[in-house]
């Protein structure tokens, strides 16, 4: 996966938070996100109950290739696209 970009996001403006909540476990106040492509150029948008961990990625972004098994604890949801659902 190449990162492309992140953000943040309120909790309560999520519009579906409750599948994120139960795959974090509990409600963070922000959610980071990380905006990338995968190995076939497909988008996706990883949610992460930690910002600070996601803004860690911001300064290398367009230089990182990871697997996604890297992010599977720290990004506990994920949706297709570049959007927020």
């Amino acid at each position: 996966m190449t990162i492309t970009g992140h953000g943040r996001i309120r909790h309560t403006h999520l519009p579906n938070p409750h599948r994120l909540v139960e795959l974090a476990g509990h409600v963070p106040e922000e959610w980071g996100l990380l905006l990338v492509n995968d190995a076939r150029g497909r988008r996706w948008t990883l949610y992460s109950p930690d910002p600070d961990y996601t803004a860690m990625f911001a300064p290398a972004a367009h230089t990182l290739n990871l697997e996604f098994a890297v992010f599977t604890e720290k990004f506990p949801g994920w949706n297709s696209g570049w959007h927020v659902s």
